[in-house]
Order: C-alpha cells, then sequence, then structure tokens
C-alpha cells in the first residue's frame, strides 16, 4: 500500500493484489459460471459480502449474535473489467477506502489466480447502527471493530490514521 488509490474506473481497471491489505481464496465452482462461460454477475456480489464478513467476524471479533451493533448495508457496487469463470482460484483483497463516526465504505478486487489483470472492482457502504432499533447513535462503529478496520485503510488516503474522521 502507500499510494493514493482513485476511485474513477480508470484507477479502478488498475488495481494490483498489493493495492488490498487482506486476502482470501475462492475456488470457482461448475455452478458459478453462467451460459457465456463467465462468473455470474451475483457471485461476485457473495465474494464482496464474503470476504467483508470474514473479516469483521475472524479479524474483528464482530459476532451477529451477542453485538449490539450491526452494520447494514446502504449502497453496493461493481465494475467489471474482465472475466473469471471455472474452473480455477480467485484471490478476493479487502481494504477499507473511507471509515468515518458511522459508516465504513470498502472495496474489494478479484483477480483470476495466475493473472495480473483485475476482473472486477466492488464493495459497499456500512451503516451502523444499534441492533434493537436500526438507528444509529454516538458509539458509531463500535472501537473493537474500528481498531481492526485502521488496518484496512490505506494511510495515503485516508485521514483516519492521522487521528481525524472522513465524512461519508
Amino acid at each position: 500500500m502507500g499510494k493514493t488509490i482513485g476511485l474513477d474506473l480508470k484507477s479502478k481497471r488498475e488495481r494490483r493484489r498489493s493495492d488490498y491489505a487482506f486476502h482470501q481464496d475462492y475456488r470457482t465452482r461448475w455452478a458459478d459460471n453462467d451460459m457465456f462461460h463467465h462468473l455470474n454477475n451475483p457471485i461476485y456480489g457473495v465474494l464482496i459480502d464474503s470476504i467483508i464478513n470474514a473479516y469483521l467476524m475472524d479479524v474483528c471479533g464482530y459476532s451477529t449474535k451477542s453485538s449490539t451493533h450491526i452494520g447494514l448495508v446502504a449502497n453496493t457496487y461493481c465494475d467489471y473489467f474482465g472475466s473469471a469463470q471455472y474452473p480455477g482460484v480467485l484471490d478476493v483483497g479487502l481494504r477499507v477506502v473511507k471509515l468515518g463516526k458511522s459508516s465504513v465504505m470498502y472495496e474489494v478486487g478479484v483477480f483470476q489466480q495466475g493473472e495480473e489483470k483485475v476482473k472486477a472492482v466492488g464493495g459497499f457502504i456500512q451503516i451502523w447502527v444499534v441492533k434493537e432499533t436500526n438507528r444509529p447513535d454516538a458509539v458509531g462503529v463500535p472501537d473493537y471493530v474500528r481498531k481492526e478496520l485502521v488496518n484496512l485503510v490505506n494511510s495515503e488516503d485516508s485521514e483516519v490514521v492521522k487521528g481525524k474522521e472522513q465524512k461519508l
């Protein structure tokens, strides 16, 4: 990491694995393909959701059962730059673009194993609310989650690392 990473399509098309701090492998399945032998578009959404939630649960210690706060998805996006397919293994990378008081903007890059060109860049914005009421409060993103999300923020992209909050 260490460089400013643009959010325009040209910049996204040039993403590299090293732009992402956390990675997971995904072994494609026959059912992932569409009739054109490309990964079905909804599969990218599953990959995005899966890596974000894996990080929240496995690294941050977030629990859907015991946490008083939940992250609700407010916006999703995915830009496609190439075809991934079965059979194969995908390298899925995760970074945090913006970390606000109550919101987080995640970005996920999808790469086919053995290829350097990014296949898709997508993500979502999550708003953290009280689980009982589905409303934001003064806590926003819980501290134990925020502490780990900061590790996914590119220090050149964000004021969060310097102690300032970004507004989404």
